[in-house]
């Protein structure tokens, strides 16, 4: 382990510990998991456990590779500092709302910048999460009606491989 990062030998065996039970192996962890972890924990004031849980989730639900995990973590990051809500309410809303963002294709960047954007309007990140996740699923029409009406108003979500538009393209 890098020693500037602020962790004693037991803190990163915990660490290191709880990313493996999560599924990760010793070469993930090792190729960038682990620091990314105690960076996440570092930066956000979060305990060890907290971090490496949301550091696997966000890998597993996103396609992150561990040695992608800095920018992750400083993505994280981000959202903890542009926004009222914590640690904690990151792992909720990534809970609540990373599945779904995910299998729509929304990348984890557009993810952490809604996330960051909405988190005023809601008391939590469970409640964020679940409205975020709610609008994913209504943006793809459920009804013939709701897709003709999409179709008129030119609001057309995604690809052509059924997967969310960036929200650059979106916004665009």
């Amino acid at each position: 382990m890098d020693p500037t990062l602020k962790v004693n030998a037991t803190e990163a065996a915990d660490a290191i510990e709880k990313l493996a039970s999560n599924g990760l192996t010793m070469t993930q962890i090792m190729d960038g998991a682990a620091k990314s972890t105690v960076l996440l924990a570092n930066s956000t004031g979060a305990d060890f456990e907290t971090a490496a849980a949301v550091a696997t989730d966000a890998m597993a639900l996103f396609n992150i590779e561990a040695a992608d995990m800095q920018a992750a973590v400083d993505g994280i990051t981000g959202v903890t500092i542009a926004s009222k809500f914590d640690i904690n309410d990151f792992r909720l809303a990534l809970s609540q709302a990373g599945g779904v963002a995910s299998a729509t294709g929304v990348e984890f960047d557009d993810f952490n910048a809604s996330i960051a954007g909405i988190s005023n309007y809601f008391a939590s990140g469970s409640d964020a999460g679940t409205s975020f996740k709610t609008m994913l699923l209504r943006l793809n029409p459920q009804t013939d009606e709701a897709s003709s009406a999409m179709q008129a108003l030119g609001l057309n979500f995604f690809d052509a491989n059924e997967q969310m538009k960036s929200g650059a393209e979106i916004s665009a």
